[in-house]
Parts: structure tokens; sequence; C-alpha cells
């Protein structure tokens, strides 16, 4: 079963490959320089020291990464990075550096080998990393196709550390789609399977897992009608065997999918349509995914769920410009579970310039919840309807409003001058339909922030109050902040800055923190391919549980070139920038 995809896979990438040499402008490829090549590199180093003890850093950490990119003859790309670090997250990797991916192109042609990740469609192949090699086809007469096979998760046994054991799993799909002035269809199909052979479960039955199968497709189509219609629509179904371990059928080559013992069928669709005119646009969308649907070409998956969206955009007087949305959700479709939750969301965005020196803009947006519990024991032992009458329903509401604005104090040639004010408010609540009382907290926030900048001598300067509110059930929690930032540009290659910031929360008890935040950066080019960067910080807490102080320094040099072969003459010519 295996070996049948690297051979389809190759097929495909020797048809397509051959027939896109023979169809390139052969002039255009001879007059190109035979290589040309642009990479750099870069090296940080990060020191760290506390004179607590309380206070946990590594001492010296360092960060080495690169890049190269190559063309061939002016059409094919060879692009390679790298990056390695002392503080990897896995300590025994075999290999000097913690990923590889190369992704050569040749015009419409892009290839990917080592780690990569592609996209099919977020109801199949959605951004999960694989290691193998993949292929898209892009065409200028609307054709569109893609290819991968590759390895999407590494066996991994179960340890003292319970780490979640995995089988080796493989997968491969395929994409083909078409765009149309006035219409895109597409379609693909992705399959992954895990490799029973790859895990041995003989001396931990505890942490045994299954081995799965997992067969999805998704069709899509997208028309554009006229007067600026659009309606769209996707359809996805996912076969997953949660148990191929059942099957009488294993090995054999023939079937492309065990659909033997433990087999869900699930499904998944979406539509929408819009409007755009001079006006503005309007748009709808209906979305529904079954409970338990799951890929395994995406990491994360939401489920079970129905959702209803609407927006509308405008512009009114050439100046307002004004956007709504609201939208309903609910979950549990098929009752399967022991809550309900529903969900509304409205949201209304409004700004204008006022002035030719003001310009303001609100906001705001309302999150309303309604979940109900079904506790078993009670639904069983109820003996009429109005027993535990609302007693396990309750309401979560998420409400955000701000307002925000910019006056311009003085612009010239020499100097500007600028005043930002900005005011929000949340709230979050849990209120249940027998206890009005409210529960839960609001955050008030204002920002007033000035800005001052002398153009010529390239020199900036900004301050700025904040002041942070969260009232709770039995506590209100305040937060004032003050920070101050210049910045200079010394010969145009020396640049500098110095931010300092002063925090200070408290309560009706008294203070809770002091924090002092100091940093100095600075940063050289030489010869606009060096460049040396240096920051350094100071963090000091304090608390009345303690005293703390942090240092770090960050030390960074990065370093870029190009270089290219010539033929002139019928001779090689060198020319590089280093």
């Amino acid at each position: 079963m295996h070996q049948t995809y690297p051979r389809i896979l190759f097929l495909v990438l020797s048809l397509f490959l051959s027939a896109s040499i023979g169809a390139q402008d052969v002039e255009a490829v001879k007059d190109a320089p035979p290589i040309t090549s642009n990479g750099g590199i870069n090296m940080s180093h990060i020191f760290n020291y506390s004179p607590d003890s309380v206070t946990n850093y590594d001492d010296y950490s360092y960060y080495l990464s690169g890049n190269l990119n190559t063309t061939l003859w002016g059409v094919v790309n060879l692009p390679i990075s790298f990056a390695y670090t002392n503080n990897q997250t896995t300590a025994n990797l075999p290999q000097p550096f913690n990923r590889f991916s190369l992704s050569p192109s040749y015009k419409w042609v892009t290839a990917h080998i080592g780690y990569s990740s592609m996209e099919f469609s977020p109801y199949t192949l959605s951004g999960h990393e694989f290691f193998g090699g993949g292929i898209e086809l892009a065409p200028q007469n609307g054709l569109r196709v893609a290819a991968l096979y590759g390895r999407f998760n590494k066996a991994t046994k179960p340890d003292t550390f319970n780490t979640e054991p995995y089988y080796r799993r493989m997968g491969g799909g395929l994409m083909l789609g078409y765009e149309h002035d006035h219409f895109d269809v597409s379609a693909n199909i992705f399959k992954a399977k895990d490799d029973m052979g790859s895990l041995d479960f003989s001396d931990e039955s505890e942490n045994y897992i299954t081995p799965s199968d997992n067969l999805v497709g998704s069709m899509s189509l997208r028309l554009k009608l006229p007067k600026g219609f659009v309606v769209s629509g996707e359809y996805g179904i996912s076969a997953i065997n949660h148990d191929i371990s059942r099957t009488d059928s294993i090995g054999d080559g023939n079937l492309f999918f065990l659909n033997e013992g433990d087999v869900s069928v699930y499904h998944a669709y979406q539509t929408s349509v819009s409007q755009s005119s001079d006006l503005g646009s309007i748009g709808a969308t209906y979305e529904r995914v079954a409970p338990n649907y799951k890929t395994f070409g995406a990491y994360y998956f939401t489920n079970d769920f129905e959702n209803i969206t609407a927006n509308l955009a405008t512009t009114l007087f050439n100046k307002v410009n004004i956007s709504m949305d609201a939208g309903f959700q609910k979950d549990n479709l098929e009752n399967q579970k022991t809550n309900t939750s529903k969900r509304a969301i409205y949201s209304a965005n409004i700004s204008s310039p006022i002035t030719q020196k003001l310009t303001m803009g609100a906001s705001f947006s309302n999150v309303e919840s309604y979940v109900h519990i079904r506790d078993i024991y009670d639904e069983v032992t109820r003996s009429n309807q109005y027993q535990n009458l609302d007693t396990l329903s309750y309401t979560q509401l998420n409400m955000a409003a701000s307002i925000h604005g910019n006056y311009m104090l003085k612009t010239s040639k020499y100097q500007r001058q600028n005043l930002n004010m900005a005011f929000s408010y949340q709230e979050a609540s849990e209120q249940q339909e027998d206890d009005l009382r409210f529960v839960g907290n609001r955050i008030y926030n204002s920002t007033l922030s000035y800005l001052f900048s002398l153009t010529q001598l390239r020199f900036n300067l900004s301050a700025t109050v904040n002041h942070n509110s969260n009232d709770i059930q039995e506590q209100t929690l305040q937060l004032m902040s003050y920070n101050l930032s210049a910045q200079k540009v010394f010969i145009e290659k020396i640049r500098a800055a110095l931010t300092g910031t002063y925090s200070n929360s408290f309560n009706e008890d008294g203070a809770l923190s002091n924090i002092i935040n100091l940093r100095l950066t600075g940063g050289y080019n030489l010869k606009k391919r060096h460049h040396f960067n240096l920051s350094m910080a100071m963090i000091n807490n304090n608390a009345p549980r303690g005293h703390r102080t942090h240092y770090s320094a960050n030390f960074s040099y990065s370093y870029m070139f190009n270089f290219s072969l010539k033929k002139e003459n019928k001779k090689v010519r060198f020319e590089g920038k280093f």
C-alpha cells in the first residue's frame, strides 16, 4: 500500500516537469545568468543574570539561523533554510539542524521537499506539517494541481513522563482545481493511515492505543454572478476507521480504505452569498459541521456546531465608514453531550475624520451565550416537568466597547506632534435564570499618549500613560503605568533607543507590586550587509512577597550576501557582494 503513493507522485512529477520545461522561452533561459544566489546568516547570543535565587533563567544561550535562495537560469528557484539552538526542545536529535525544508520552483511549478505543509481545504488538509514531498502546479490557463506524500506523525513510544504515544502515520493527497472569470471549482482527496508495526505494546498494555485510518475529501464551487453577486459552497466528508487492527484484510494492497471494523462517517458543509457594489458590501454564511468530524490533515478541528453569520459594510457621505456583523451559533446538534450551548454575536464599527486634524472611531461587540447542562441523574429521577426547572441553565455575556481618537497638534517640514486617546470597556458575566445577581468582572482601560518627532534630526520621543481597572465581585484591581521612549538615528548607520516603564498595581488594601523596566537598544550597519544589534534590559519587581531583579543582554549579528555567475562572450564571469 505504501509503495503505491511514491510511484504515483513520481509519475506526476515527471509528466508535468517534462511538459513545463519544453514550453519555456528558450531565449529567455539562454540569456539569463546560469546561477544567481542570495541569502544570509544570523547569530544571536543571549545572557541572563539574576542576583536572587528565585528567578530561574539559562545563563547563556545562542541561536543560529540561515537561508539561501539559488536561481538557475532565471526560472528554477532552490530555497533552503536552517535553524539551530542550544536550547532545543528535543535534546537527542541525530541530525545537525532542527528542521530542513527545500521548495524549488520552475515558473508555475513548485515542489516541496523535507518538512513542509500544504493547504487543500479546512475540511481535509489544512496546515499539518509532514516530512516528504509535494508539488503544486499553477499554469496561466487556470488549472490548479497539488499532490503530496509523506510522514505526518513519527512513531512515539510512551515513557515515564506520560508522553502520549503515536503510531507512525503516512499520508498522501491530490487536489484538482480550475479558476475562471465566472467560476472556481476544486476537488481534493486526502488519506492517512497508521503503521501498526511502528509500535509494540506487548509490555505496556495500559497505554495501548488503536491504529487508525482516515479517508477524507471535499468539493467546492464559487460562482461569480452579474451585479456583484458571489455564491460559494463546500461539502466535505470524512471516513475514519478507529481500529484497523480488527480487520481481516490488513496487508491487502488493493484496498484503498479498510472499511471493516469501527468505521464512522462524518459530514460538513458551508455555503455563502455576498454582493459588492458602489454602496458597499453585504453577505451571509451558513456552516454546519457534524459531531466528531475530524481529519488527520489538521492539528485541531472544531466540530459539532451550526453557524449563521451576516455582515454589512458601507461608506456614508464619502467619509463615514460603517461595518456591522451578526451571527448565531449552537452546538450539541444530535443531543450527544450533557450540555448544550447557544451563542449570539453582534458587532459594529464606525470611523470618520471629524476635521483635518481630528479622527474618531468607535466599536461595539456583544457575545451572549446560553448554556443548559443536562444532568443525567436529575433527568431520570424527575417526577414532573416542573421539577429542577432552570437550576442548571445560565447565560454568559461578553461585551466590549471602545472609542479612540487621534489629534494632530502640529505638522510641518521639521516636526510632528500627535495626541492619541483611547478608552475601552469589557464585561464578562455569568447569570443563572433563578439568580439575577451579577457574577463576573468589568475591565476599564484608558490610554493617553503623546508623540513628538523632529523629522530632519531623525529623533522621536513618545510618552504614554495607561490606567487599567478590573472590577470583580469582592475587590478592584488597578494598574497605573507610565512609559517614556526616545529614539535617535546617527549618521544613517547607528541607531539607539532608550525606553523606561514604571508600573504600579494596587487594590483596596494597598500596593501589590512596583515594576521598573529599563531597556537600551542599539544597532550598527556596516556596508549595508553587516548588521550588529545590542539590547540590554533590567527588570526590577518590588512586591510585598519579595524583591526580584533580572538583567539580560542580547547581542546579534546578521550578514547578507548575493552573487551570480554571468555569461559574457562565451565566458563565465563572477559577480558578488559580500
